[in-house]
């Protein structure tokens, strides 16, 4: 996931749709989706397509200009050299920012509306960032009561576990062991409904219009919240 600056999404980011799109000068177009939570504000699913399919490196700047609503055109900066790669280069500018140094850089960049730079780091390049803290460092395996309670949950392979809004759904009944501890996630339900990603390792609660970040350990045919659940 690639963070976007809390200054920038303060004053631009406020109507930014969830489904948003990434176009480079040549024209190539790269889905992502927003999330938006208590931490910031970051680029998620389809980051790091984006990121391999154009091979961002570390050290490279990437300037985001907001031209419509969750359209961003996307201009990149070699470290070496601060010009774009002829490979994204269709038509149009030439701005080099090594003329400027990065202190100046970020100042313009508060003063043109609707554009944030970006300068990658190693950490920008790790898809599976985690940053514990006090209230979500749970690193707690389900106990043999937990794991009763998951086969007890109320998941019906035969109907699709669908809800009323069509959505696959299954239903737990927490415990004070849960509770205070972490959930586990029926394997049948996730077999049926997250297969094309079986080992995906984070996943996104969302309650009364909050998204959390939480992730997953997979082990023995289990799939629990190992961080995030508190």
């Amino acid at each position: 996931m690639q963070r976007l600056p809390p200054q920038w999404v303060a004053e631009h980011a406020e109507n930014l749709p969830f489904d948003c799109r990434l176009v480079m000068p040549n024209g190539s177009s790269w889905p992502v989706r927003l999330l938006n939570i208590a931490s910031g504000c970051y680029l998620c699913v389809g980051w790091a397509d984006f990121r391999r399919g154009n091979n961002i490196c570390h050290g490279e700047i990437l300037t985001f200009t907001l031209v419509d609503g969750g359209i961003f055109h996307v201009k990149r900066y070699k470290s070496g050299t601060g010009c774009p790669p002829r490979s994204d280069l269709a038509r149009q500018y030439l701005v080099n920012p090594s003329f400027f140094p990065s202190s100046i850089l970020v100042h313009v960049s508060n003063h043109v509306p609707n554009i944030c730079i970006l300068e990658l780091d190693e950490e920008d390049l790790d898809d599976e960032i985690y940053n514990p803290d006090i209230d979500s460092s749970d690193d707690h395996a389900p106990s043999d009561v937990e794991t009763e309670s998951a086969e007890d949950s109320e998941y019906d392979d035969e109907r699709g576990a669908l809800d009323d809004d069509a959505y696959p759904t299954w239903t737990l009944k927490l415990t004070t062991s849960n509770i205070r501890r972490t959930i586990e996630i029926p394997a049948d339900f996730w077999n049926v409904h997250a297969s094309a990603a079986p080992q995906q390792n984070m996943v996104h609660f969302l309650v009364d219009g909050k998204t959390w970040r939480v992730f997953l350990k997979h082990s023995k045919g289990r799939i629990w919240v190992k961080h995030g659940w508190r």
